[in-house]
């Protein structure tokens, strides 16, 4: 399984047109395709709906929108979407909704997939989407450093983080895109005053304190280099679900 996630820097005043389209193409039913099919523009094509969709608060290039497509492979996807990109019809909603403006100054595009430590900080399966605030970590690593990295993660960091409210919706590894290794932790906080007293709190944590001493003991440095970090709000119209409705 892979998960791309796709960011979106968007024009100025045009973030309601970008979610608009990308509703309109992966979710909404699209009744004018030929023989009235009533799935979306991407069902035509078996690219998966996304497993979750937002807009980004903070973060590199505000204002900005992500959303997160999985898929069994990595075949699939190249054949999926380039068929998707060439429909007269999607070219025509493009251009309906952007007006003949611009509607996004850059995209990027990663690629994750699940780790095996992800299991262990997984929710029971529920089918109500998780609101809140997100919280999208993404963790920049040394050459060697990944499975101690992994193991950091899974046993101290995101564990302290649920214990101070955090919910874990996924645990990644990068499998495409600039800057690798990297990790990558998507979480959901209950509202953005959790998200800050837990963000402080993080920090003093015993568990998490004594990790990085003995980090700096062993190595003379910390496991994690540097850390983008995105707060994320979640659209009601595509929500993601415990553990990105995967089963645990």
């Amino acid at each position: 399984m892979y998960y791309e996630f796709r960011f979106y820097a968007v024009a100025p005043g045009r973030l309601s047109d970008e979610m608009a389209l990308v509703r309109n193409v992966a979710v909404d039913p699209a009744p004018d395709l030929p023989a009235g099919e009533e799935g979306s523009l991407w069902d035509r094509y078996e690219v998966p709906r996304p497993v979750g969709s937002w807009i980004t608060l903070t973060g590199r290039d505000c204002p900005g929108f992500l959303y997160i497509v999985p898929w069994e492979s990595l075949d699939q996807r190249d054949a999926s979407l380039p068929r998707f990109w060439t429909d007269p019809l999607w070219a025509k909603r493009r251009a309906e909704l952007t007006g003949g403006h611009t509607l996004v100054n850059s995209i990027q595009t990663l690629i994750f997939s699940p780790l095996p430590q992800a299991l262990a900080l997984r929710d029971k399966p529920s089918p109500l989407p998780f609101g809140g605030v997100h919280e999208l970590r993404i963790y920049d690593l040394l050459t060697g450093d990944q499975p101690e990295a992994q193991r950091v993660l899974a046993e101290v960091d995101l564990p302290a983080a649920q214990s101070l409210g955090a919910q874990i919706l996924g645990f990644f590894g990068m499998v495409l895109g600039s800057d690798r290794p990297r990790l990558a932790a998507l979480l959901a906080w209950p509202d953005l005053d959790t998200q800050l007293r837990a963000a402080e709190a993080l920090d003093s944590h015993p568990a998490v304190t004594a990790q990085r001493e003995d980090e700096y003991a062993r190595a003379g440095r910390f496991i994690f280099d540097r850390l983008d970090q995105y707060l994320l709000e979640p659209m009601e119209w595509n929500s993601p679900r415990p553990n990105l409705g995967a089963r645990a």
